[in-house]
């Protein structure tokens, strides 16, 4: 038996440092104690990219094709445990991936491109080549009807989508860029049937031409669709730009459109896909697809206008029968279907005819969507003075009304009965919806300034000279502008035009009665309005002609002269009870809301002085011309 020795002074008693006893109980976290962070609350709701990847075991390529295709981005939240130089997406949108059917597909072809590059390195053409015909198709059909339940949803995000199509239809295909000359075509297909729409629709409102392309926009269904097509030129491609990011918005916005497309072709009454002319096709490319059956379209399109003021007609009286002649509804209702009567008939019977210089696409587009009788063109003919490959008809036709040119009168012959103007005229004038003077627009002179009509000016306080003369003309043309200058301090365009005696239906009645009375004839009596309203439109087109540019150099005094010293100032005036309240709201405000309110404080006092700043010149200029004129 081993017996231990005792220590002195009795007891046994460890040496060195004495053991830690084992904590009795189970170790279990509670609400207080051992809970790690980033496991509950907020945080636990959020994941960073890399554990994405890890979770869904995909590349970073083929995880930002997924979240592009099924609408997931990336989110900014509160908290970042990980770091605040991460990623962070939500748990629950990549629960969502992992039940999408693309993974596997996306799993399929990265084992087929491994096969594939595998049979290539062996040179076994024939199974390559095999392999090549059994290669995984995927389509995005499943996607589009679940991100867009109604068809209103996806003409609300039609915008991005045919701005896209419309960038990548400029394009050229670009190897190094991975840009595939298929896409480029199938882009190009989808935008030109969907301006097809638009032109067999009359569905075009609004038109501008910026520096960086043509700004369209329509009205499909009641929801405004506005997208920017860029100029026809050789476009740079920036070095910085993924475009493999950019193809994979385009797959979607593709298969989104084909849809798109369908339902709008068969609420016309159409077959989808369009037929297209082979002939035209290869001879003029671009403006064959807008001029697929056009002779069919025409017909179609009467017929279709005068349904459609058929169905007004029964909408309007329906409106009033509910809400009162007078109501606002019926009001704002009438307004809307003469706009678009008078976008339709802008161009009505004529025969424009376009010169190879000018942008024929932006031209073509507005031309049809304001109803003219029919287009030729020069790009592409063989000879001069020839007609197009694809053309309706030659220059030398002789019941050419109009001819769009862009070059010096000196190199311009011309014909006489033929009007001669630049491209900004066809733009104006569907935007005004009338016919605008061709004087103003004669080649080799500057034309007026070519206004937004995307912006409200009385919004935002200062109203052109240039609008002003363009709502003259409108309504000395009979057509009702919602943009007539009413600012303070302007020329009192909008006062004379609203005088006009012949402003409505019973005014001109009621003066045909008086000069039949007096013994004048119907046709006398109209061939004297008519003189009346040509020597109106020529006042205000001599008026137009004399606008100068409103931006003036600034005054220098003479040297020697010492401009006088500035008034001492008063004191400020007592703040009314309204201030008062204003302040006293504001002192209760947060500190986030006052930096939210003074921003917008100051945003509306630059506007207010910027618009003072111009009617201040404007005014100058006027008396400048009163004095020059006396």
């Amino acid at each position: 038996m081993v017996t231990t020795k005792k220590a002195k002074g009795g007891g046994n008693k460890p040496r060195g440092k004495p053991s830690k006893s084992k904590k009795k109980g189970n170790k279990k976290p509670d609400k207080i104690h051992g809970q790690k962070a980033g496991l509950k609350g907020e945080a636990a709701q959020y994941i960073t990219r890399a554990k994405a990847l890890t979770k869904l075991q995909v590349s970073l390529a083929d995880f930002r094709k997924l979240c592009i295709l099924k609408g997931i981005y990336p989110r900014d939240p509160k908290k970042k445990n990980e770091g605040k130089d991460k990623t962070y997406y939500h748990v629950k949108d990549i629960a969502f991936l992992q039940h999408e059917p693309l993974l596997n597909k996306f799993f399929e072809l990265k084992t087929f491109v491994k096969k594939f590059k595998r049979f290539i390195g062996r040179k076994e053409f024939d199974l390559a080549k095999r392999k090549e015909e059994n290669k995984p198709v995927y389509t995005l059909h499943h996607l589009v009807r679940e991100r867009y339940n109604s068809f209103e949803d996806a003409l609300g995000d039609l915008d991005d989508a045919i701005s896209m199509l419309a960038l990548f239809q400029a394009l050229t295909g670009d190897q190094r860029r991975e840009i595939p000359a298929k896409v480029i075509g199938e882009a190009t297909r989808l935008y030109q049937e969907f301006q097809l729409y638009v032109i067999r629709a009359q569905a075009l409102r609004k038109v501008f031409a910026s520096i960086k392309g043509y700004y369209f926009q329509a009205e499909i269904h009641g929801v405004t669709i506005t997208w920017l097509a860029p100029h026809q030129f050789a476009q740079d491609m920036p070095v910085e730009v993924d475009f493999r990011v950019m193809l994979t918005f385009v797959e979607f916005y593709s298969a989104m459109l084909k849809f798109v497309n369908f339902k709008l072709y068969a609420d016309l009454g159409l077959s989808y896909p369009p037929k297209r002319d082979v002939r035209r096709d290869r001879a003029a490319g671009d403006v064959a697809a807008l001029e697929v059956e056009m002779r069919e379209a025409g017909m179609a399109r009467e017929a279709q206008e005068q349904q459609s003021a058929k169905d007004d007609a029964e909408v309007s009286a329906g409106v009033v029968a509910d809400f009162g002649a007078e109501s606002t509804e019926a009001v704002e209702l009438q307004k809307r279907l003469a706009e678009q009567t008078r976008m339709r008939n802008t161009f009505r019977s004529l025969r424009v005819y376009v010169n190879r210089e000018v942008p024929l696409r932006s031209v073509y587009f507005v031309l049809l969507c304001g109803g003219v009788e029919e287009v030729g063109w020069e790009r592409g003919a063989s000879e001069d003075g020839g007609a197009g490959r694809g053309s309706a008809f030659a220059s030398s036709a002789e019941n050419i009304t109009h001819q769009v040119v862009d070059r010096p009168p000196a190199n311009l012959q011309t014909v006489p009965g033929r009007e001669y103007i630049q491209p900004q005229w066809v733009f104006d004038s569907f935007n005004v919806g009338c016919q605008l003077p061709v004087a103003l627009y004669a080649p080799g002179r500057a034309p007026p300034p070519h206004l937004s009509p995307f912006v409200d000016d009385e919004a935002e306080g200062y109203v052109p000279r240039q609008r002003e003369l363009l709502d003259k003309l409108a309504q000395e043309a009979g057509v009702g502008s919602g943009n007539v200058a009413t600012a303070t301090g302007t020329s009192g365009g909008g006062k004379e035009a609203a005088a006009n005696p012949a402003e409505t239906a019973y005014d001109r009645f009621t003066e045909e009665l008086k000069a039949e009375a007096k013994g004048m004839w119907h046709s006398e009596f109209k061939e004297k309005e008519e003189a009346q309203k040509k020597e109106r439109i020529a006042a205000i087109a001599q008026a137009a002609d004399e606008v100068s540019e409103e931006e003036e150099a600034p005054v220098r005094l003479p040297p020697g002269l010492v401009p006088d010293k500035p008034p001492p100032t008063e004191p400020a005036p007592k703040p009314t009870e309204e201030e008062e309240e204003r302040l006293r709201a504001k002192a209760l405000m947060s500190k986030k809301h006052k930096r939210l309110l003074s921003r917008i404080e100051y945003t509306a006092k630059s506007k207010e002085e910027n618009s003072a700043r111009l009617l201040k010149k404007r005014r100058k200029a006027e008396i400048a011309e009163k004095k020059a004129a006396e």
